[in-house]
Parts: C-alpha cells; sequence; structure tokens
C-alpha cells in the first residue's frame, strides 16, 4: 500500500479525531468510523483502516491533553510585572493593543490608553521583544452575550490566552533580541514605511500584500471583498509565496547560483518570508508545501500534490490542532484540496479564459460549505468576480505595489509614479467592489447550516465534480446540479418551516434593541438598534476602527436567524443609544419599512436618517396612539405619543403593546414617569404580563403606580454592564421586588430570549442558554 491513499486518508482521520474533542458527543466519529470501515471493507483496505483509527485515535488524545491543560495559572485582580511584547505593538488614536508575555511564559491580551501625544510618540517606538514593567488588572474576557455573534474569548482560549490586561502604566522599557523579534521588527519597519509612503486609500491593500496586514483597510472595502467572495485577495496565500518564490529563485539563478543552491536558500528563506508576511494559515500551507516540494526534489524523490498537503495539514494540526477551527485554515486547505482532486476536469478546457472560469469555479464551490457555515453568506456573483479580480491583481496591483515600494528605496521619483498609478486603480476597484456588493440581490444568506446541511451540500458537490470529471454532456450535469439547487433552498427555507417564534432583548451595552419574530418568521422586526454615545475629543485620539454594535452585535444576530431583510425597523424616539446604528441597517439594505413616532424629527440629524431611508428605497412611516401596527403575524398596539412633543424626547417614545406566546408584553422605550401617567389616564383597563422597563432603569422611569396598575410577572431591563449612569437605579428595583416581579438585566444576563410556540414558551440567557423562567 503506497501513501498516496494512506496521507489524505489519515489527514481526514486527524481531522475527524479533533472535532470529536469539541463535540458534546462521540457519536459523530463513531458514525465517521463505521462508514470509513464499511467503505475499506468494500475495496479490501483493511491496513488502511488500521492506520487512519490510529492516527484518529492518537489525534483525539492528543487534543484532549493539549485542550484539558490549556488553562491558567492566574487569577482575576491587580497584576504589576515584567512583561515582554510578543508581537507588533499597534497603536490606533489613544488606544496601545499588543499580546504580552509574563514571566511564567503565559500570554496576555494587553491593553493600555495613552493619556498624551507625547506619550503616543514614545510608546510608537516599542518594538516586539521589548521588555517593560507594567502596572494593571487581569479580567477574564467577556464571552458573548448575543447569540450569533463573535466568541471572542473562545478565540483567546484557542491561541493560548486567558486574560485581558487592563495596564495602567508603563515603564522602564528596554529592548529584547533574538531571532523571532528581530523578524517582526523587520515586519513593523516595513509596515510603517509603506504608511508614509503609500496613499491612505492605498497604504492598506499594499500592506496586505507585502506584509499580510489588513489593519488600515476601510472596514467596508473588507466587506465588500468578503460579500462578493473574492477576500482572499487580501490575503498573502499560495499565490503570493509561489510569485515571490519563482521570482527569488529566478534571480538566484541570474546571479550564477546553481539550482541546488536556490533550492536550499528558498527552503531557508521561507519560513523567514512566513513569519515577516504575518504567519496566517494560508501562508504556512504554501510556505510548506514548497519547502516539501523542494526537499523531495533535492532527495530525487518527488511526492504528489496530495500527500504534500497531507503532510502540512497533519503537522500543522501537530503544531497547534486548534487551527482546524479557524476559517482561514479551512479555507485554505478545502480550496487547495479541491484544485488537486479536480485536476482531470481543471485541464479539460483548452482555452486559457475557460480554463481560469472553471478554476473560479472549483474554488468557490469548494469553499461554499465554509463560508456559509462560518459566514452564513454567499455570492452568486463571486465566480465572475474572481475571474475578474484575480488576473487584475496578478497582473496590475501585485507588479505596481511591489515595483513602487523597491522603486520608492531606489529612485522616489518612480517609486511616486508607480504608486500613483496603483492608487487611481485601487481607488477605482474600490469603488467597484463597493458598488457591486450593494446589490443584494444576488447574495445567498441563510443561518448557520446544521450538521445535517453541510452533509448535503457535500454529498450534492461531491457528485457534481465526479459528474464534471467524467465525460459527461451538459444534459448529464443536470441532476446534479438540480441537487445542489436543492441543497440551497433546502437549506434557505429552514428559518420559514420553524414552529418557534421569539422576543430577543438583546444585549447592546447602554442602549435598547429588541428582536421579534412571529413563528415561521411570517413577521421580523427589530425595535431599536442600540449604538454608542461619542464624545467630542483631540484630533490624536480618534481612533481609525471604532467599535460598531450594527457590524458585530446586529448583523451576525440576524444573519444567525436567517434574517435577509426586516420586515419593520421601529424607532421608539431620536435618542442615539436607540438609532445608533439605524444608518448601518438601512445602508445594507436590512430594512423594508422604518416606523418612527409622530414629531420623531426635532432636529436635522433626525431628519437626515429620515431622508437617507427614503432615499434607499425604504418605506418611512409615523405612527401615533391608537395606530395598529400589523406586521405578518404580528401586531402592535402605538399607546403613545398621542401628539408630538418637542419638550422631552423620552415622554415622545413610541409606546407598543402586543401579544406574543401567551404573554402581553408592554415596550415602553425611554418612556419616564409622567409619559406612564398619562398612558394610565388614556388605559384605565391597561395590563401586561411582561414589561421592557423604560430608560434602563433609570430613576426617572417605572413608577410603582405602572407597576400597580399594568401587573406584571417579569420585567425586561437593558442596561450596560457598570454603565456611567448607575442604571437600572436601586429604586426602580425595589419597586419591582416590591411586587414580587422578576427582573431579567442584559447587564447580568447578556442578551435575554423567550422563545414560544403558540402560547407556550420558555425564558433563556445568553450566555449561557440556561432554561430560567418557564412559565
Amino acid at each position: 500500500m503506497g501513501t498516496y491513499r494512506i496521507l489524505p486518508c489519515g489527514a481526514i482521520s486527524a481531522a475527524a479525531g479533533i472535532a470529536s474533542v469539541q463535540s458534546s458527543s462521540l457519536l459523530p466519529l463513531a458514525a465517521f468510523l463505521c462508514l470509513f470501515f464499511i467503505l475499506c471493507l468494500i475495496k479490501k483496505q483493511f491496513f488502511l483502516f488500521i492506520i487512519c483509527t490510529l492516527v484518529c485515535g492518537f489525534y483525539f488524545g492528543y487534543f484532549l491533553i493539549i485542550d484539558r491543560s490549556n488553562t491558567s495559572s492566574y487569577r482575576e485582580g491587580a497584576y504589576d510585572a515584567a512583561v515582554s511584547i510578543r508581537d507588533i505593538p499597534r497603536i490606533d488614536g489613544d488606544r496601545l493593543a499588543f499580546t504580552a508575555e509574563t514571566a511564567e511564559g503565559e500570554a496576555v491580551k494587553a491593553g493600555y490608553i495613552i493619556k498624551s501625544l507625547q506619550e503616543k510618540a514614545a510608546l510608537s517606538a516599542l518594538d516586539p521583544g521589548s521588555t517593560c514593567f507594567m502596572k494593571g488588572e487581569l479580567k477574564s474576557p467577556k464571552k458573548e452575550t448575543v447569540p450569533g455573534t463573535f466568541d471572542y474569548k473562545e478565540y483567546l482560549r484557542q491561541q493560548g490566552i486567558h486574560w485581558n490586561f487592563t495596564v495602567q502604566s508603563i515603564e522602564n522599557c528596554k529592548s529584547g533580541g533574538g531571532l523571532m523579534p528581530f523578524l517582526l521588527k523587520i515586519r513593523k519597519a516595513g509596515l510603517v514605511f509603506i504608511e508614509k509612503n503609500v496613499p491612505e486609500s492605498s497604504a492598506g491593500i499594499v500592506q496586505a500584500l507585502t506584509f499580510g496586514d489588513r489593519f488600515l483597510i476601510e472596514q467596508e472595502v473588507i466587506d465588500g471583498y468578503q460579500t462578493l467572495g473574492i477576500i482572499h485577495l487580501l490575503a498573502i496565500s499560495g499565490l503570493h509565496i509561489g510569485i515571490i518564490s519563482a521570482a527569488f529563485f529566478y534571480i538566484l539563478l541570474r546571479i550564477g547560483m546553481t539550482r541546488e543552491c536556490a533550492k536550499w536558500s528558498l527552503i531557508i528563506m521561507l519560513p523567514v518570508a512566513a513569519v515577516l508576511t504575518g504567519g496566517a494559515p494560508s501562508v504556512l500551507r504554501a510556505a510548506f508545501m514548497t519547502e516539501i516540494y523542494l526537499v523531495s526534489s533535492l532527495c530525487k524523490n518527488r511526492l504528489r500534490s496530495a500527500q504534500v498537503i497531507s503532510i502540512v495539514f497533519l503537522g500543522l494540526l501537530l503544531y497547534s490542532p486548534y487551527m482546524l477551527f479557524q476559517a482561514g485554515f479551512q479555507l485554505s486547505f478545502a480550496v487547495s484540496f479541491v484544485f488537486i482532486l479536480s485536476k482531470k476536469i481543471l485541464v479539460k478546457p483548452k482555452r486559457q479564459a475557460a480554463r481560469l472560469l472553471l478554476s473560479s469555479f472549483a474554488a468557490q464551490l469548494g469553499s461554499l460549505p465554509i463560508l456559509l457555515f462560518h459566514f452564513q453568506e454567499f455570492s452568486f456573483l463571486s465566480v465572475l468576480m474572481n475571474l475578474f479580480f484575480i488576473p487584475f491583481y496578478v497582473l496590475a496591483v501585485m507588479p505596481l505595489s511591489f515595483a513602487g515600494l523597491s522603486a520608492s528605496l531606489i529612485a522616489p521619483p518612480l517609486g511616486e509614479l508607480a504608486i500613483g498609478a496603483l492608487d487611481a486603480l485601487l481607488r477605482w476597484s474600490h469603488v467597484v467592489v463597493k458598488t457591486v456588493s450593494s446589490v443584494d440581490f444576488f447574495t445567498y444568506s441563510a443561518v448557520q447550516p446544521d450538521v445535517l446541511q453541510l452533509l448535503f451540500y457535500l454529498v450534492a458537490i461531491c457528485f457534481l465534480f465526479i459528474s464534471m470529471e467524467r465525460e459527461a454532456s451538459i444534459q448529464r450535469l443536470i441532476i446534479p446540479v438540480c441537487l445542489l439547487a436543492c441543497a440551497f433552498l433546502f437549506h434557505a427555507s429552514v428559518p420559514y418551516f420553524t414552529r418557534e417564534g421569539e422576543v430577543t432583548v438583546l444585549d447592546v451595552g447602554q442602549g435598547d434593541s429588541i428582536y421579534v419574530s412571529a413563528p415561521g418568521q411570517n413577521g421580523r422586526v427589530l425595535i431599536d438598534t442600540g449604538g454608542t454615545v461619542s464624545f467630542e475629543t483631540e484630533e490624536w485620539r480618534k481612533r481609525k476602527h471604532q467599535f460598531s454594535l450594527g457590524d458585530r452585535v446586529l448583523m451576525p444576530f440576524l444573519a444567525s436567524k436567517g434574517v435577509k431583510k426586516l420586515d419593520a425597523l421601529i424607532l421608539t424616539h431620536a435618542d442615539q443609544d436607540h438609532i445608533g446604528e439605524a444608518e448601518v441597517l438601512i445602508r445594507k439594505h436590512k430594512v423594508k419599512q422604518l416606523i418612527v413616532p409622530i414629531g420623531y424629527a426635532a432636529e436635522p440629524a433626525d431628519e437626515k436618517l429620515l431622508r437617507f431611508a427614503a432615499e434607499r428605497g425604504v418605506d418611512v412611516r409615523t405612527a401615533k396612539r391608537g395606530d395598529r401596527l400589523k406586521i405578518g403575524d404580528l401586531v402592535f398596539d402605538v399607546l403613545s405619543p398621542e401628539t408630538a412633543n418637542g419638550n422631552s424626547k423620552n415622554n415622545s417614545s413610541l409606546v407598543l403593546w402586543m401579544k406574543a406566546g401567551g404573554f402581553s408584553w408592554l415596550l415602553t422605550g425611554d418612556l419616564e414617569k409622567q409619559g406612564e401617567r398619562e398612558i394610565i389616564e388614556a388605559y384605565p383597563d391597561l395590563k401586561a404580563d411582561i414589561l421592557k422597563v423604560g430608560h434602563h432603569g433609570s430613576k426617572g422611569s417605572t413608577g410603582e403606580e405602572l407597576i400597580k396598575q399594568i401587573e406584571p410577572k417579569i420585567a425586561l431591563i437593558s442596561a450596560g454592564e457598570h454603565n456611567r449612569y448607575g442604571h437600572p437605579h436601586e429604586e426602580v428595583l425595589e419597586v419591582l421586588k416590591r411586587h414580587q416581579v422578576k427582573v431579567f438585566r442584559t447587564d447580568r444576563d447578556g442578551a435575554v430570549q423567550y422563545l414560544f410556540k403558540r402560547g407556550d414558551g420558555t425564558f433563556l440567557l445568553h450566555p449561557p442558554y440556561d432554561t430560567v423562567y418557564s412559565p
């Protein structure tokens, strides 16, 4: 038995073993081994089954030991010690961030707020490997508190980091030595050189192509590339490593070096290049595959591509099993495996253009399940976009980037000319990316696929590849194409067949945002968006990367629910902490209808939002007392305001009453006691089982009169953790306690969900998904 089959099968077995450790059940592993045994039995490959079972068991045990030992010896609280800087320190406005390593060898994620412009200049000189005495506090990273959002705590844990280090002072910094810090210093110098010599609109792209760093790229551009399936162009990949290796090899031969010496030089150079370019999974895969090819050619024993990629796959998982769960790792190896296995398909067309089209199609097809699992969206334009942008980057952007930087060192005027041409091309390409990605029609969005749906996709994709490999006619491809279309339809229709509705109070910090969905998603409404309140600050303190609730919380949450577009966005009033992310949702075509209270646009900024929505094709309407809002199967009765109230935005809040899951709900926005009294007078028989407490539980809201009148069983409070206003106020909590009202708070409990079917439901908290109240 040759290694041709053993290595690829061993790679799959290793992945199965590692994945099983993270699974809550060993049933998937048992199913995999049973299926694999049946296949080996049919093919009479018993030795292969034994080897792969041993590999699977080894990686299962190996990762189990590593995962169980991935703990910290520190405790939360004050921490003063000398630490070394492990990566390139990043300064954004008044914030310094880096990974630090303690004397005990444990890594922590450090952050420091810079106090002055002079200190910022001094800290910009900090290099990787520097050792400083720092005082601060260790805090456990916060687990994600909204379903579907990025789990930052788990992300850090997979890197062996268990603490955020909030640094309060940095003293006595000394430079460090060593090979890795030296290489990182070179990388930092290169990034700084690009930032100084390339226009801001292009610097981020050039840094991404040369050093694998996307920090300076505008977020809207990154989102556009992501949506169109061409984000791989902004990462160092096999394409880049191949071009760099070929150019380096050619130069070495031209200066008189023998082929053997040139190959050994490349073997030494590639690990250095991997460090300088960021060491992303795609870089490591390409570099180590090239290394193995070179070594095997020197040993006169050439290996097949499937063997080489399998060796690298097994080696990287041995180095860090957590890599298996990274989207970049999965995409890099999946697309490479697809190219290797579909070689017969890709060489069939005689014309180069047809080969490029087929290669792009194969790559997108191979990455489809991974993209849907991690990002819940896929663009049907991705094949065409890759067909256009890959040559554009290979033939224009990359040559101009390298030529411009090289010329800037040797002949600055020529460098400026090349960089100017590059900047013009990139500005134009950014416009194309933003425009095309904004066309929502071509983007397929769905909930995160489960195991069954992923299996359906894999079977359909494999069937299509097998059919393409055979000498099949177009007619014979109809069945596999239809099978893939059925996989799309089955996946996309899942949310519409669910019999479960929900009301979720999202944790958006010091703000409000409530998602309401009828069973079968026949009515999807977001009431307020939350928003961060910004204050005037000095220019040097302003950060390029501001935290966006819309991008980081609302969009991922809606994607996890399979919501491509909200049936309605309701804004209760025009305070920033309620409407701050509305523009983001509207700009990204997530809103069909915008509903605001009468008298909403009391200020020019408020009118600007309504005008922006109308320009984007959103139906804008106002609501007042007595109106009934019917949105799918959802019905909201508007209790307030009766007329426009220019004196108080809070008391002008849109107050809604609804029935969902056997409960009546009163949603009060930022209503204060005066507004509460007006509602009591207008609706003397008003009752509500669940009260969304007004104004985040401030002292001026939720009066005892209201609680006596409506007799709620449960109160929901949306407030930020450790907020500066002291919400919810003790007086409000005391009133609720006195009337035996159960309280759920986002600052303490995370997102509060009520999932219901017909007249029954259950309250859940996130995290964790524990049943906390089942009426």
